[in-house]
């Protein structure tokens, strides 16, 4: 087996990445076949032994793993997923479960170091370092954000101060005083910070030291990322937003992360650790290289929980690396399967419109209302500036991409998120 730094993007080759991964598929079949209830039972109920999964070609014989599975198998301690005793798990994490049972994620001390590995990867690949301070302002708890970011900062030698999320005015004092060159943080948030600092008679290029943003958690546009680039004077001091993606069922933050090379378009994924496919989100069956569908990821290496051709229902596309980090890259997640609102039989994807309007610097926060009976597209836009042509600016955009016209009403104080957003109401 092939030994090398697990926190450095640079450290194998194309070829050494497709050796490590062989050998952990193998590894990872034969672990959840002998040890985990749940798949035990899929590989008999299809009359299936390790034997006939021996390459990562050989899923395809294998049903795909959803939320669902998840909801009623693994709650509360990962129940049939758990691939080793109940007393060697140290800890759990888990989705809010606001639409029913939370998603419950298991973790030994084993996984719990890969964890730290992954991230810290991540913050290496956006250009984190040892002389780096960051506020870490996802927040702490059952939420994967906080803790796996702390965690891998820590891992890299970087400076971590756990803001967590809240008290905005007093963080922005401590960007300032402290001379943080980081921030993490829902995007959301990153440019609800802006506005904080520029309401405290800020100038975030002139007074503030932030060259990095590490956003994640939600979905997001190259738009948004300049913006945050902007509004945080990141390009000021040579650096830029970088987005991270995870998601709590396959591991937390670190999955993947965008590098500074991919213009806010791509993110290196970790294929020594998940085996990727993208797959028709309609019929399952997976796509050619470079086209978009549904991310699916099957576990190399979790020992507590490993999760074989999970649906993460993420909308990407998978293409081979063009510069020096040898892993491929995904796109920029486009949304969620779950997350496209359907209107006068078109689907509308909610990062289109974001798209759009994070190119107007007048824009400063949206609402997205569709109301059903009698059906209505309407978006709230919060500006300083309203103008019948930005209006007629804005409707002629957004329809391009949603198929839809849009109603723009101009209002003021829309609400602000310190997590997750919600820009999307369905009346």
């Amino acid at each position: 087996m092939i030994l090398y730094d697990e926190t450095d993007p640079k450290s194998l080759s194309k070829e050494e990445i497709k050796e490590i991964q062989q050998f952990r598929f193998r590894r990872t079949i034969k672990r959840v076949f002998e040890s985990s209830p749940f798949y035990h039972k899929v590989f008999k109920e299809r009359g299936l032994t390790p034997d006939d999964i021996k390459t990562p070609d050989d899923l395809v014989k294998l049903p795909f793993t959803t939320k669902d599975d998840l909801r009623k198998y693994a709650y509360p301690y990962g129940g049939d997923f758990l691939t080793v005793p109940l007393d060697q798990i140290v800890g759990w994490h888990m989705t809010s479960g606001t639409t029913g049972v939370p998603t419950v994620g298991a973790y030994t001390s084993s996984d719990i170091e890969l964890w730290a590995n992954l991230v810290a990867r991540s913050l290496r690949t956006a250009g984190v370092t040892r002389s780096d301070i960051v506020a870490n302002v996802y927040g702490y708890g059952l939420f994967t954000g906080g803790i796996g970011l702390h965690m891998g900062i820590q891992k890299v030698g970087a400076k971590v101060i756990p803001w967590s999320t809240g008290r905005t005015e007093a963080l922005v004092k401590t960007l300032k005083e402290f001379k943080v060159t980081v921030i993490t943080g829902t995007p959301s948030y990153e440019l609800y910070i802006a506005e904080k600092i520029k309401e405290a008679g800020l100038d975030s290029e002139k007074d503030l030291s932030l060259r990095l943003a590490i956003p994640g958690a939600e979905a997001m546009t190259t738009e948004m990322l300049y913006r945050i680039d902007k509004e945080l004077g990141l390009t000021a001091h040579g650096g830029s937003a970088r987005e991270i993606y995870g998601l709590t069922e396959a591991i937390g933050p670190g999955v993947a992360q965008e590098c500074p090379y991919d213009e806010h378009k791509k993110m290196h994924i970790w294929t020594d650790h998940f085996y990727v496919e993208i797959i028709d989100p309609d019929t399952g069956e997976r796509v050619g290289e470079g086209e978009e569908g549904e991310l699916v990821i099957t576990h190399l290496t979790r020992e507590g929980m490993p999760l074989i051709r999970y649906r993460t229902r993420d909308i990407t596309k998978l293409e081979e690396s063009n510069d020096d980090i040898p892993f491929p890259t995904i796109e920029i997640i486009k949304g969620r399967v779950d997350d496209v609102i359907f209107y006068k039989g078109v689907k509308i994807y909610p990062t289109a419109i974001n798209e759009v309007l994070m190119k107007y610097p007048e824009v400063k926060e949206y609402q997205i209302v569709i109301t059903k009976e009698p059906a209505k597209f309407e978006i709230l836009v919060e500006t300083d500036k309203p103008s019948e042509e930005l209006r007629s600016k804005l409707v002629a955009e957004i329809q391009a991409v949603a198929f839809a016209t849009p109603v723009i009403q101009f209002v003021n104080g829309l609400p602000r998120w310190e997590g997750k957003s919600k820009r999307v109401v369905i009346k």
